[in-house]
């Protein structure tokens, strides 16, 4: 009951609020900012001053910054589309338990609402229009409920042309960003909180592979050929904060691993805050590197080999094209989202012992599956007006 926070009754509520009165407001902060954001978030309800202090930015932005460096706290998750939902995995809970992991929760979404990206607590939600495509966007933070109005990003009607988007945290200039565009048609960039678009004139020669851009320390990145040669591939990346495009050379590799099944299943993934790229060589392998300086050649570090009959499907006909990273653990326990021909399937392997273990989730909904981190950023944080948003299932 909402009276009886933390367990106590009504009684023992006043005398706990009697309590936390005689210790000083910095104490109370400094305690508050130590609990994760799905915690503390219920003690708004304690008084108004905590009210107050939890809802300020200051204070998100402080929990933020400590659950960043102190990754328990952020207790991250697992989100994507379903046919019931937005549904949400514990990490901990597939490593645990990979054959019958728990669900958290489940937001009821209407059939056109979709995740475009998470970045720092904050879902991007798009809205699909009659032509299948990215009409709206909207901030979402599930830990506090509260999403931003439905942003309009393009006029009604079909558009053509290689379109490439991207949601991120721009940590120089301390806001939120959304490019959206492509060759034939510019891009643009909105920032949160502001009226306007910039729109960016720049001639990259590079055509994304996936349409939507992977968020690693401020850039947005996609896998890329170049305009005249489909077998010259390069990682295409956006600075958020001078709003420009340059590329990263993707790992040095024998160059008889070059072939058809090489460039055109790769899959960017990031792990430990870093960009890491997934070849398919020849059907025989698959290779996971991991970029541990961003935009830095040299750095790009051979995570792990796999041996296709290790990551072989159970039932005939289908083949594994490629598979895209989304978490590692301390142990260097990976999980990732496999790409069969016919299916997408979750799986967990270890860099060092090149053990696999396949979890029971497999849905379509997961080739567009995140690692949702909580915290208490609010969309209200950078000026926007907030509603209430999403239901939970039973």
């Amino acid at each position: 009951m909402r009276g009886n926070l933390l367990g106590t009754t009504d009684k023992r509520h006043k005398h706990l609020s009697s309590t936390l009165r005689i210790l000083p407001d910095d104490i109370i902060a400094e305690i508050l900012v130590r609990v994760p954001a799905s915690s503390v978030v219920k003690f708004k309800i304690v008084c108004k001053s905590w009210n107050a202090l939890i809802s300020s930015p200051r204070f998100a932005s402080d929990h933020l910054h400590r659950s960043t460096a102190d990754p328990t706290m952020t207790r991250p998750r697992l989100v994507y589309r379903s046919d019931r939902g937005f549904k949400f995995f514990s990490v901990q809970s597939v490593y645990k338990n990979p054959s019958a992991p728990t669900e958290d929760a489940c937001f009821q979404m209407d059939d056109d609402v979709h995740i475009l990206g998470s970045c720092n607590g904050l879902i991007c939600l798009t809205l699909l229009n009659r032509y299948r495509r990215w009409e709206s966007i909207r901030l979402w933070n599930p830990c506090t409920r509260l999403a931003s109005d439905w942003l309009k990003i393009r006029p009604e009607g079909p558009i053509f042309g290689n379109y490439i988007y991207g949601f991120g945290y721009d940590h120089v200039h301390d806001n939120y960003k959304f490019l959206e565009g492509s060759l034939a048609h510019h891009y643009k960039v909105h920032t949160f909180g502001s009226n306007s678009w910039t729109t960016i004139i720049q001639d990259h020669s590079f055509y994304p592979l996936q349409a939507i851009g992977k968020f690693v320390n401020g850039t947005l990145n996609w896998a890329a050929h170049t305009r005249n040669n489909c077998f010259k591939w390069v990682i295409l990346s956006f600075d958020l904060a001078n709003e420009s495009f340059y590329p990263i050379s993707l790992p040095n590799r024998d160059h008889s691993d070059y072939s058809y099944s090489s460039v055109f299943f790769t899959m960017l993934g990031v792990l430990r805050n870093n960009l890491c790229v997934c070849f398919n060589e020849n059907y025989s392998r698959l290779v996971l590197w991991e970029m541990k300086e961003h935009g830095f050649q040299e750095s790009w570090t051979k995570l792990v080999t796999i041996s296709s009959e290790l990551l072989a499907p159970r039932r005939y006909g289908s083949q594994l094209l490629s598979y895209r990273a989304l978490y590692i653990m301390e142990n260097d326990d990976v999980l990732a989202v496999s790409y069969y021909s016919d299916a997408r399937k979750l799986v967990m392997f270890n860099a060092n012992v090149r053990q696999l273990t396949h979890t029971s989730l497999c849905e379509p909904g997961l080739h567009s599956c995140y690692v949702y981190h909580e915290s208490l950023v609010s969309p209200s944080h950078l000026g926007l007006p907030c509603l209430l948003y999403g239901s939970t299932t039973d």
